[in-house]
């Protein structure tokens, strides 16, 4: 398996630039495939967002015993979502600091 090191022997960059890259692109796939997830459970109730679908299981549309396992999941996964999204702002300040 090729390390960072010949990695960015093999494209010029410094190894720290290297390092940045692929956090980089490690963060923003796990974006892609969370927020992939996100939108399966949300096409399921034909929602937009975690809080339309709260707002229609508040006015009795959507039965929250039938929903209660993908409430819990979109909860993590929006929790998730800022978590990476702050950690990619970071990594971006960090560059441009």
């Amino acid at each position: 398996m090729p390390s960072i090191e010949g990695v960015a022997r093999v494209l010029g960059i410094s190894i720290k630039e290297a390092e940045r890259r692929a956090l980089r692109a490690l963060i923003r796939e796990e974006l892609r495939r969370l927020r992939a997830e996100k939108a399966a459970i949300m096409v399921r109730y034909g929602v937009r967002s975690f809080e339309e679908l709260w707002r229609r299981i508040e006015e009795g549309l959507i039965d929250d015993t039938v929903v209660h396992d993908d409430i819990v999941r979109l909860d993590y996964l929006e929790h998730r979502e800022e978590e990476l999204k702050r950690l990619l702002m970071e990594l971006e300040e960090e560059e441009s600091g």
